[in-house]
Parts: structure tokens; C-alpha cells; sequence
């Protein structure tokens, strides 16, 4: 007898929207930290919500680093990158987009600002769903996101794909029920869930040198 095929899962993931999503888990937390978060793990333990037969065969982690910020908070790029660093020793990949600085205008106050803005993310995501398809890489597509400026892509996918499956994994209160109805089987992560998922303080890289939780963390 066959052996059934299994269902190759690859999770996208929207980093800052998961960062936001995780803010908001620590205040409802009482201030716990949750953002050394093994994402293999976490997403490994939901896996039973897409079939007996899912596997996890690819997870891209969609960043950008805030080099703007290092006057006001030195340690946030370099916090940033031990975390990339602990991801990809377990096999995510990570790609970078970046920020462009912004001329905005504060109707209110009437004076002019600088502000700065992820770019590429969203598009970036797009691509990596499509190709997968194009190239035959998974059958199911999880974003971990809550943006619905997805939401083109996904239904661009859906037509040329339908052999295929979008779901979304919603960060913790980034639930959209819009994107939910738009691809039945997504569900949500719950804050007890980011704090049930730790790396372990130090991550081993295949260097077999060691990347450390950051302590202000």
C-alpha cells in the first residue's frame, strides 16, 4: 500500500508584525519577556492544527534592522541580530529589507518631520509566495501575519494554486477577520504560547560557537 504524501508546510513570517504582537504579549503577561522565542518550536506545536500529515519544510523570517534608532537605543540592532543569528542556527532563513527615511508633516502642530518606513517586507513575502508555487516547494502556506496588504497575493495564489493551501497564523491580538474568512483553517497565537517557546539562554551556531539571550531582555 502507498504511503500517504505528506503535506510540506513553509511559514512566512512577518517579523515585525510578530515583534509588535509580541509587545503587546508581555504586557498581557505581566511584563514577561517573550521575544528570545523559539520559532521552530512554536510553530512545530500548532502544526497538528493543519493534518496528521503536515511537516514543517521551510520557515523565512522577514526582518529589517532599525539602524536609525542606534542614537536612542544602541543595543536594539545589535539585540536584533542575536536573535537572527539564534533563528538561523535553526535553520530559518532570514531576509533583510530596511527602512528609508521619510520628509512627513504634522497637520496639527504645523511643523514638518523625519520619520522612517519598513519597506519591501510585504513584497517580499508576495514573491516568496508565488515562487513556491511557480516551483512546487510546499503544499501549505502559512503567513504569520496579520497585514492585509497581503491579501492581493493571496488571492492571486489561491486562483492560480487552488490545488494549494494560504493559511494565516495571526500573532497574538493581530487577528484580522478579513483575512480569516479569506483562507478558512487560519488560526492565532495566544501570548501563553510565545512564553511556552523559549530558546534556551544560549543557542549554539554551527560555528559551535554560542549566541547569548540578550539581558536586557
Amino acid at each position: 500500500m502507498d504511503q500517504p504524501i505528506p503535506d510540506r508546510v513553509c511559514f512566512l513570517v512577518d517579523g515585525f508584525n510578530l515583534y509588535h504582537s509580541i509587545c503587546q504579549a508581555a504586557k498581557e503577561l505581566n511584563g514577561a519577556s517573550v521575544k528570545w522565542m523559539d520559532l521552530p518550536a512554536l510553530f512545530q506545536n500548532h502544526l497538528y492544527l493543519m493534518g496528521t500529515r503536515a511537516r514543517i519544510v521551510r520557515i523565512i523570517y522577514f526582518t529589517a534592522y532599525a539602524h536609525h534608532l542606534h542614537e536612542k537605543n544602541p543595543g536594539k540592532v545589535s539585540r536584533h541580530k542575536a536573535y537572527t543569528r539564534a533563528l538561523t542556527a535553526n535553520k530559518v532563513e532570514v531576509r533583510e529589507s530596511h527602512f528609508k527615511r521619510k520628509e512627513a508633516f504634522d497637520l496639527k502642530m504645523g511643523t514638518s518631520f523625519v520619520t522612517y518606513e519598513e519597506k519591501e517586507t510585504d513584497v517580499a513575502i508576495a514573491s516568496v509566495l508565488i515562487e513556491g508555487g511557480v516551483l512546487d516547494q510546499f503544499d501549505t502556506a502559512v503567513l504569520v501575519t496579520g497585514d492585509t496588504d497581503l491579501k492581493p497575493a493571496v488571492i492571486t495564489f489561491q486562483r492560480l494554486y487552488p490545488q494549494k493551501r494560504v493559511l494565516f497564523a495571526f500573532p497574538f491580538a493581530r487577528k484580522n477577520r478579513e483575512l480569516a474568512n479569506l483562507a478558512p483553517g487560519s488560526f492565532s497565537f495566544s501570548a501563553e504560547s510565545y512564553a511556552a517557546n523559549p530558546f534556551s539562554p544560549q543557542v549554539r551556531l554551527p560555528s559551535g560557537k554560542f549566541v547569548s539571550k540578550p539581558t536586557e531582555w
